[in-house]
């Protein structure tokens, strides 16, 4: 006997080429009985219905679970005009890799498949086969550049070279949109998450699909000779990949969080007016992206990194007026410094610096509303990180930002 089961949400994927999708959707897909997904066997039909913009519609709007097709934005939106309801989840990858692994993915479609392709398809397949990388980059420059920017920036012809001022703004605002943002280099983490907002059973498994094999490869030197013109052309599709991981980042520091808040007897505290909540790299660590504990002469400190975010989550509470002190022993660049954005309690803040003594003092307020027993996030974002070997030639590889010694909360209203 079974137990009657709820069904999941309506889940449309928007599924980039070469970002691991086809192993995600098939995660996704256990989530689903058959007849929610689009079947295999369904698959050459459907391709069929989309010179009917109708019919096509009709037919996803069908659908619980829709997947498998290299759809851009524009169908989001107009399933969503159909449905409000609908949740979308996106994977997105690291531009220069992506293009590394769509070429191939060209140098390995396998002989038995090449008959079916068109002109223009067969042709791209024998050209990355049998053209130097460089060559083939140059010739195909326009299917490389910017494809993950044009997928999001609801563009249909992947191949057109649409104004760039106009096409990144609508992909990020898009993207924003977007219920559950994932990376393709953490996938796993990505299935994870998504498991857990969605209640879904995380079956994700770790052998992935459609995987080129290693005589296809690009070898390291063909990657050295091509990445500078890859990272030329996908200079969008860099701007949206750190505005995904952004994302990422925030959904995974809030799931631990989660997950340590119904572990943990800790509890977070409400600050009086007046009163004021100060914490220590002394302490033990609530957060992610930093580096282990370094004593100093006077007091410990953690450098923020390897990444290009790192979260505090401090056991007060976020409400009313709060004035932050943020004390930073040292900086690996004053260029890291001048790009860093400061998040508090889900509020990106303005911030000011100034110094005492050999110390650097960053300040900022936040407006906190209504009463809440949650745990103060404290969020730092960089455009970049540093190692002291870049810098100065110093024995220490470690990706840095800020070190930072503490930090305090005053409630002032």
């Amino acid at each position: 006997m079974t137990s009657p089961q709820s069904s999941p949400p309506r889940l449309f994927f928007l599924h980039i080429l070469k970002t691991g999708g086809t192993s995600f959707y098939r995660f996704l897909e256990n989530n689903y009985s058959r007849d929610e997904s689009i079947r295999d066997d369904t698959f050459t039909q459907l391709h069929q219905l989309k010179d009917d913009p109708a019919a096509f519609a009709t037919y996803l709007q069908q659908v619980r679970l829709i997947t498998k097709l290299h759809l851009d934005f524009s169908f989001v939106e107009q399933q969503r005009a159909l449905d409000p309801t609908l949740r979308v989840v996106t994977l997105l990858r690291q531009p220069v890799r992506r293009c590394f692994s769509m070429i191939e993915h060209w140098r390995r479609v396998p002989e038995v498949h090449i008959a079916s392709l068109d002109a223009v398809r067969r042709q791209l397949v024998l050209d990355a086969r049998t053209m130097p990388a460089a060559a083939f980059v140059e010739k195909h420059h326009q299917r490389l550049s910017d494809h993950q920017t044009k997928i999001l920036g609801g563009v249909s012809d992947h191949v057109s070279n649409p104004p760039r001022e106009t096409l990144l703004p609508t992909a990020l605002a898009n993207l924003a949109s977007v219920d559950f943002v994932g990376l393709t280099e953490q996938i796993s983490d990505t299935a994870t998450y998504l498991a857990a907002a969605m209640g879904f059973y995380n079956s994700m498994n770790p052998q992935p699909l459609n995987v080129t094999r290693d005589d296809r490869r690009l070898t390291s030197a063909e990657k050295q000779e091509i990445e500078p013109v890859l990272t030329e052309l996908n200079r969008c599709d860099a701007a949206l990949y750190a505005a995904g991981e952004m994302r990422f980042w925030q959904t995974r520091n809030r799931w631990k969080q989660q997950q340590f808040q119904a572990a943990s007897p800790e509890r977070s505290v409400p600050l009086a007016l007046g009163q004021t909540f100060h914490f220590s790299m002394e302490e033990p660590l609530r957060g992610d992206g930093w580096h282990e504990r370094e004593g100093g002469v006077e007091q410990s400190c953690r450098w923020a990194g390897p990444e290009r975010q790192s979260s505090l989550w401090l056991a007060c509470c976020p409400q009313g007026r709060l004035d932050v002190t943020i004390t930073l022993l040292s900086v690996i660049s004053d260029e890291i410094l001048s790009g860093m954005h400061l998040t508090i309690a889900g509020q990106t803040v303005a911030h000011q610096i100034s110094q005492e003594g050999q110390r650097l003092l960053l300040r900022a307020t936040v407006e906190c509303c209504g009463p809440s027993t949650d745990w103060l996030e404290l969020t730092f974002s960089f455009a970049g990180t540093r190692s002291a070997f870049d810098i100065a030639g110093l024995d220490d590889l470690r990706q840095k930002t800020v070190a930072v010694a503490a930090v305090d909360i005053h409630r002032t209203g």
